[in-house]
């Protein structure tokens, strides 16, 4: 019985010994052979438990049994069993190969060429390099070119990662291995797919050679060119690089992740989206903790009817909130704003904007130059201060301009449509080539476009001076078409600053036609004083007039008419006898010092910067 077992294990290794390159049918290697046959060596047997040695026709094969060890130059062989004949190499169980200290190949066979240096290991085979270990049914191993090869599939173990591939090539000098067909890594939560992939075992490193898919938690990584640090989780992505969750998306040339501190920064061409919100740039830091993207060069940020652009925009994805630095413009549906920063927040639906503030209301045109505002969307509410705040309104014929300490304005709800309330207060100035003015506080209503003034307003238009506890004046199509003025009314006009034409009384109504005086009507307490004149438009005298109610005509500034209503008084003093106090009613005021003289006036002298006012002239409105 025993001669028959040990006849049949030696046809076996004869069979195997005789036909060495039976394998290399599934994976030649050229670059093996040709490298074997340049430099060949003996394959001796160092020790084992059974030694036989039979020779035939002058050739010696060596059958051995038990703790079998062998040696080809530095590489050593450890099985149960092998069969060595003509430098052809044959074992089994427990089969070990060892080169140097850091290489160690495990498998149930193996079928060894020593003149090509080209082996087959098959069973249960794993190599062992470092702190990775290599499984597979079936290994090449070319000890010349210290490679592996598979075919029919392996697993690599590094950590708490697995790799598996079809196929494979593993460099034992370099530590690299290159994985093809059906690539997969797997970790805690973590899945990488790809069809080839270059992976280093020193750095726990995965190159991409290929498409390649990575899912890790909730996202979704596409990239055709990059690597990925299993161990830091660092990561680069090129080559058409996608970066999206149940939410988000990312498009970019280059994406480079930072595991440790879980950062996406996003280079050249990039796109992200979340729902409603889109934001395009050159570069962009997704914290993914904070939920804090920092978006930088050309930055650009839509959601719904809101636009966002700046040099830099700092966005907080789960607070909706923002701010910028540089230069920066936010568009809504019905204004745009700009400055040299900008912040705000979606919760408080409430935003700051700093350093030359420029707002425009897209609706009436209107535009508002401050050093600093606050701002909120909803409702299009703008308060505007620091350094003089400068209103424009623009119309086709002329603009005018507001300035004050605090300029607010907002829209507000009426019966059957929503109109802008503008309020100014403290030291409120205007001009405009037709009308110049001055108060304390000032409100205006968009739909009637009435200016309501408060508190010391004058108001001048050519050579009529206005003024009154209070003044109401009436635009149309950006002129002045009226005025109401109420307690302690005056009108005043001069053609020469020296005679003046003066109306008063509790409350006086006042039309203008083309920018002229046409009609002055007084009620309560009614008095006027007026110069007449000759044919000649001499000087006559000087005539006083009171009654309940005075209604007075103007054509091209110059009194037509007048009429009384009610029980009336009217004195006539010759030019010649008239006094000082003749040529003067009570309260009379002419204060042209006050009166603006172009748009640099209203600005006044203010500590700080300035209102860029040669800018914002030369704007077109």
């Amino acid at each position: 019985m025993k001669f028959l077992q040990f006849l049949a294990y030696n046809l076996i290794v004869l069979i195997l010994m005789s036909a060495p390159d039976l394998v290399a049918q599934s994976g030649d290697r050229p670059e093996s052979r040709e490298s074997g046959a340049k430099e060949k060596s003996p394959i001796r047997w160092i020790d084992a438990k059974d030694v036989k040695v039979i020779t035939e026709s002058g050739e010696r094969t060596h059958y051995l049994k038990g703790n079998v060890e062998l040696r080809q130059d530095t590489m050593y062989f450890f099985s149960d069993s092998a069969v060595l004949k003509q430098n052809l190499l044959y074992a089994t169980g427990n089969v070990v190969i060892l080169q140097g200290d850091s290489i160690a190949i495990f498998g149930d066979t193996l079928n060894y060429n020593g003149n090509t240096r080209y082996g087959y290991l098959t069973g249960e085979c794993f190599i062992e390099q470092k702190k990775g270990v290599l499984f597979s049914n079936f290994l090449e191993y070319d000890a010349h070119l210290n490679k592996a090869y598979y075919n029919r599939g392996a697993l690599l173990t590094d950590g708490e990662f697995q790799l598996t591939s079809k196929q494979g090539i593993f460099n034992l000098n370099t530590s690299q291995m290159l994985f093809r067909d059906s690539v997969e890594i797997i970790g805690d939560d973590f899945l990488l797919k790809s069809d080839s992939l270059l992976y280093d075992l020193n750095l726990s490193r995965a190159y991409f050679i290929a498409p390649t898919l990575i899912k890790e938690g909730d996202a979704s990584i596409y990239a055709e060119g990059g690597h990925y640090d299993l161990e830091t989780g660092d990561a680069v992505f090129y080559k058409n690089p996608q970066y999206q969750t149940e939410e988000e998306l990312c498009l970019a040339d280059t994406m480079t992740f930072d595991g440790p501190n879980n950062l996406l920064h996003l280079k050249q061409n990039v796109f992200y989206q979340k729902d409603s919100l889109i934001i395009r740039a050159h570069s962009l830091l997704y914290d993914l903790d904070t939920e804090i993207v920092t978006i930088t060069d050309n930055a650009l940020v839509e959601e719904g009817k809101r636009r966002i652009q700046s040099d830099t925009i700092i966005y907080d994805l789960n607070l909706d909130k923002f701010y910028t630095r540089g230069r920066a413009k936010v568009s809504e549906e019905k204004f745009e704003l700009e400055a040299d920063s900008i912040y705000y927040g979606e919760e408080q639906g409430i935003g700051h904007a700093y350093g030359e503030v420029e707002w425009h209301d897209l609706e009436s045109g209107m535009k508002l130059y401050s050093e600093q505002a606050i701002f909120q969307d909803s409702s299009s509410v703008i308060k505007a201060f620091g350094n003089r705040p400068l209103m424009s309104y623009p119309s086709d014929t002329d603009t005018m301009y507001l300035a004050a300490d605090t300029i607010f304005s907002f829209t507000q709800m009426m019966q059957t449509d929503t109109h802008r309330l503008t309020l100014a207060y403290y030291d409120v100035r205007i001009f405009s080539r037709e009308m110049q003015a001055v108060c304390d506080s000032l409100s205006h209503m968009e739909n009637d476009s009435l200016f309501r003034m408060m508190y010391q307003p004058m108001i001048w238009m050519d050579t009529t001076q206005l003024t009154g506890d209070t003044i109401d004046v009436q635009l149309s199509e950006g002129k002045i078409s009226g005025a109401f003025i109420r307690k302690n009314a005056m009108v005043l006009t001069s053609p020469d600053s020296i005679h003046f034409n003066q109306i008063k009384g509790r409350e006086i109504r006042v039309t203008f036609r083309e920018g002229s005086l046409r009609k002055v009507r007084t009620y309560g307490n009614a008095e006027a004083l007026y110069f007449a004149m000759d044919e000649e438009d001499a000087y006559i005298g000087v005539n006083k007039s009171e009654s309940s109610e005075i209604s007075l005509i103007f054509e091209e500034s110059e009194l037509e008419s007048i009429k009384f209503y009610g029980n009336f008084t009217s004195n006539l003093t010759p030019m010649d006898m008239a006094t000082r106090q003749s040529f003067r009613l009570k309260g009379f005021n002419w204060n042209v010092d006050r009166r603006p003289r172009s748009v640099r006036d209203l600005r006044g002298l203010q500590k700080g910067g300035e209102l860029p006012v040669d800018q914002i002239l030369g704007r077109k409105e």
